[in-house]
């Protein structure tokens, strides 16, 4: 049962980030003045890579398999599988709202400029989730220890492993977004309409 409490911490913290994820997201694509629009797109870039990140949570039910009997296994992969899904879920949401703010009121069709612009995009958050996951730099720090950031960037950037693992994340999150884009702009449609 300590397995199960220890997990919820760290669920919910995560969870609660992907969310500001969202928050930032939504404001950006509701904000009516430029500078709006940019600040709450930096804190959204800021936090956008915490959706995905959860994803590589998913090594803690490796760890976790083996303190456990069978059936705390299977309550296990209930959990993390709810982790998951919410981690794909909240990443597609929120970078659904980049896409609107690039298409503005265009009905028909996703242009090829936005395809690009979230590709470019995609790669980027699979760089901050190598900087949250491997050099362990918290989407806050660019506040608090930038000096830190800057330092862990220059790392990630240096490691030809890490660069590729970013590259690797990147592809992923290209897969997913497209993969859900329809589904998500269904859901768009219904529920975020301008």
């Amino acid at each position: 049962m300590e397995i199960f409490l220890s997990n919820f911490i760290f669920i919910w913290i995560n969870s609660v980030l992907a969310l500001v994820a969202i928050l930032f997201g939504w404001l950006m694509s509701k904000a009516n003045s430029t500078f709006a629009k940019l600040w709450t797109g930096f804190l959204w870039l800021i936090f956008l890579p915490n959706t995905i990140y959860i994803l590589t949570d998913i090594s803690h039910l490796f760890e976790d398999w083996p303190k456990v009997g069978n059936l705390f296994k299977l309550i296990l992969i209930f959990q993390y599988s709810l982790f998951a899904i919410f981690g794909i879920i909240t990443f597609v949401i929120s970078t659904y709202f980049f896409q609107r703010l690039l298409e503005g009121k265009r009905k028909k069709g996703i242009k090829t400029t936005t395809i690009i612009a979230i590709c470019i995009l995609n790669f980027i958050v699979g760089f901050g989730v190598v900087l949250g996951g491997i050099r362990r730099t918290n989407s806050w720090y660019i506040f608090t220890n930038p000096s830190r950031v800057l330092e862990d960037t220059l790392n990630v950037i240096y490691s030809q492993e890490l660069l590729i693992l970013s590259l690797g994340i990147g592809i992923l999150a290209n897969f997913i977004y497209f993969l859900m884009l329809e589904s998500i702009a269904t859901w768009g449609k219904k529920y975020l309409k301008k």
